[in-house]
């Protein structure tokens, strides 16, 4: 996956494990997990904390981009969620990570809910003239408090706006991140 500002991508991490994937039938591709632990406290400007102190989270390593080293290691993760559904926040508005339902401590979320506020939109493309219904496809930078991440989805809906709850995000909105997939670009 390319993302176009991947520099700004950056969450203070430990890679605390790596999970191998399943081979494909193809014979040569596997996609590994890499389970992170959050490592960077949150702005103590701020109170809107979400992240459990022991969430762990897993993120698809899907163009093996993780050192062989990694493992054990502080650093920096270059995180996109991919094909998530969008949604404005309303107010207290929250930063985090939060796991999904049934979600154990000790255990791994595989598809945590992301609280962030929008840092930058990259872009924002809506096209309604060959489809039966609206599309939005959206890159976007946002700040999760303990660092940044990106965003790229596609959206599509009789009413975009309704679904998002707002005609376009701009930077300082807040949002919630569903359902999505989560890969690591880089980890340094």
């Amino acid at each position: 996956m390319h993302f176009p500002h991947v520099h700004e991508l950056r969450l203070a991490c430990v890679c605390a494990r790596v999970i191998p994937g399943k081979l494909h039938p193809d014979g040569r591709r596997y996609l590994p997990t890499v389970v992170l632990r959050l490592t960077q406290a949150m702005d103590s400007q701020t109170s809107d904390h979400q992240t459990s102190d022991d969430l762990m989270f897993g993120v698809v390593d899907r163009h093996h981009r993780l050192p062989a080293d990694a493992v054990g290691r502080a650093g920096h993760a270059q995180i996109v969620a991919a094909l998530s559904a969008v949604r404005l926040q309303t107010p207290p508005y929250r930063r985090g990570f939060v796991p999904e339902a049934g979600w154990q401590p000790g255990a791994i979320s595989m598809a945590p809910q992301i609280f962030a506020q929008v840092r930058q939109v990259f872009a924002w493309e809506i096209e309604a003239g060959n489809l039966p219904y609206a599309a939005l496809y959206t890159e976007l930078l946002l700040d999760v408090g303990q660092g940044t991440i990106g965003l790229r989805t596609s959206i599509t809906a009789p009413d975009l706006a309704a679904t998002l709850g707002t005609e376009r995000l701009a930077p300082g909105d807040w949002v919630i991140l569903d359902r999505s997939r989560i890969d690591l670009l880089g980890f340094h």
